[in-house]
């Protein structure tokens, strides 16, 4: 892909994370091998997440190696580049080689994402762990395109639902943390996001399962009919 290629469809990602209204989105989040690839590639979700140098997850990879295997990605389907407090140069670096979206997990603030917005076009999600109303209201002022709410980076548990009743109407969101193929409709019912971030969820002894990451997209597309 060229330069101006890239860029124009980094452009045409965070228009898509802008878009409000219509069916529930997909990201699934966490991929490190080749396999995991192809699985994407057979379910085709509306985003695939790459965790990228961040060596305490199980399942980071280093920033070349996501851009191998983003490079690997149907056209049908946003990459994005999951980051923990990285310099946002860095990011920005990654972003605009190898991922269409940036998702920031750390304690990344105003000025971060204003200055990550100068060096890059695509969209940007910042994740929040949501443990109170406090954290609620962090996430409604983020200056960020898309606001993730999750447990914690990747705890595969759920967090107080009732913390975030109501948030869908004051801005669109990505819900996480716990999401599965089982209870994924449950919680667009209930709580109606922008869309849902699974990675644990879809996993068999610690691999992407594909499977699961099938019936996971399935259980989402089937909530609208």
């Amino acid at each position: 892909m060229s330069e101006v290629e890239r860029e124009a469809r980094s452009v045409l990602a965070r228009e898509f994370l802008l878009h409000e209204g219509g069916p529930c989105r997909i990201k699934l989040c966490g991929m490190s091998r080749e396999r995991d690839i192809a699985a994407v590639n057979a379910c085709l979700p509306d985003m695939v997440g790459f965790v990228c140098d961040f060596p305490t997850s199980r399942r980071s990879v280093p920033s070349g190696e996501m851009g191998r295997l983003a490079g690997q990605v149907s056209e049908r389907v946003y990459t994005v580049g999951v980051s923990v407090d990285l310099p946002f140069g860095r990011v920005a670096y990654n972003a605009n080689r190898h991922a269409d979206i940036v998702q920031l997990h750390g304690h990344e603030d105003a000025t971060y994402i204003s200055g990550l917005r100068t060096r890059m076009a695509g969209g940007i999600i910042q994740a929040f762990r949501i443990r109170s109303r406090t954290d609620v209201e962090r996430a409604l002022a983020s200056p960020a395109d898309m606001v993730l709410l999750d447990a914690g980076q990747g705890s595969g548990t759920t967090f107080d639902w009732s913390l975030v009743e109501g948030f869908g109407d004051r801005r669109p969101f990505i819900l996480a943390g716990g999401l599965t193929p089982s209870n994924v409709a449950e919680a667009i019912a209930a709580l109606h996001p922008w869309g849902v971030d699974m990675s644990s969820g879809v996993e068999t002894d610690g691999s992407k399962d594909p499977n699961k990451m099938a019936a996971a997209v399935a259980a989402v597309r089937r909530t609208h009919g």
